[in-house]
C-alpha cells in the first residue's frame, strides 16, 4: 500500500509539471493560440510543397516555418483585418474571371492588370524571397504560363503568373519569371512590424499545442511554453 501511494504521488507530481496535462489530446488540432486554431489539414499543401524543394529539412522545421510564416500570421490578420480583406478578395476574383474569359494565360493577366497599382513583373525570382503560398504555386512547372487562383497571404491576396522557369544546379536555386498582381492590406515591411507586435502581445496566449508539435512551435511561442512548463 505504501509503495502504491508513493507511485500515485509521483504520477501526480509529474502531471503537475506538464502545462498540458489537464488538456486531452485533440486529434487533428496543431495548436490553439488565443482562440485561433490551426489544424493539421491546413498544413498539408505547404508541407507537400516543401517536400519538393530539394532541401533536407526536418519535419518539425518545415511545420515551424509554415506556422510562423503563414498559418499564424494569416489567422491573426483574418481576425484583425477581416473588413479590409473582404473587398480585396472580391477584386482579385473579379480580375481573375476577366483574365480567364480572355484566355486565362500569362499574357492576358499582364494586359488586364497593367493599370493596377503595384502590379509588376518581378523578373527572375528565387523561391527564397517569396511567401510560401506564392512559391508553392510558382515552382510547380505544371503552372507555367497559367494564371493562379486567388492566393491568400497573411498581408492580403494576389494573382500570379510566370512565363519562364529556369532550373538551377539544385532545386532550391530554381528561378521563375513572375508577374505579380497584389491586393494587399499592408506592404510586407509594415505587416512584419505588425506581426512582431502581435507576437509580443500573444506570447503567453498559447492555449493548446498537440504534443507531437511542441518541437515545431515558433521560437517566440516555444520559449513561453518551456518557461511555463518549468515553473510548474
Amino acid at each position: 500500500m505504501i509503495r502504491s501511494a508513493s507511485l500515485f504521488a509521483t504520477l501526480a507530481l509529474l502531471t503537475s509539471c506538464d502545462p498540458q496535462a489537464t488538456s486531452p489530446v485533440r486529434p487533428g488540432l496543431v495548436l490553439d493560440l488565443d482562440g485561433l486554431e490551426v489544424h493539421e489539414a491546413e498544413l498539408q499543401p505547404l508541407l507537400a510543397y516543401l517536400d519538393t524543394t530539394g532541401e533536407r529539412l526536418g519535419h518539425s522545421y518545415k511545420v515551424q516555418a509554415i506556422l510562423d510564416r503563414h498559418s499564424i500570421p494569416l489567422k491573426l490578420a483574418q481576425r484583425a483585418f477581416g473588413v479590409q480583406r473582404q473587398p480585396l478578395a472580391a477584386q482579385a476574383e473579379t480580375l481573375r474571371r476577366a483574365v480567364l474569359a480572355a484566355g486565362g494565360a500569362d499574357p492576358q493577366l499582364r494586359e488586364k492588370a497593367a493599370k493596377i497599382r503595384g502590379a509588376e513583373a518581378t523578373g527572375l525570382t528565387n523561391r527564397s524571397v517569396m511567401d510560401l503560398a506564392q512559391a508553392a504555386w510558382c515552382f510547380n512547372p505544371d503552372n507555367l504560363g497559367l494564371v493562379s487562383p486567388v492566393i491568400e497571404l497573411p498581408h492580403g491576396y494576389c494573382l500570379l503568373s510566370f512565363a519562364d522557369h529556369r532550373p538551377g544546379l539544385q532545386r532550391s536555386q530554381d528561378e521563375v519569371d513572375v508577374f505579380l498582381v497584389p491586393f494587399f492590406t499592408h506592404d510586407v515591411k509594415a505587416f512584419d512590424r505588425w506581426y512582431a507586435e502581435q507576437q509580443k502581445s500573444l506570447v503567453n496566449s498559447l492555449r493548446y499545442c498537440h504534443p507531437d508539435y511542441v518541437d515545431a512551435l515558433p521560437t517566440w511561442l516555444r520559449s513561453a511554453y518551456d518557461a511555463k512548463k518549468t515553473s510548474r
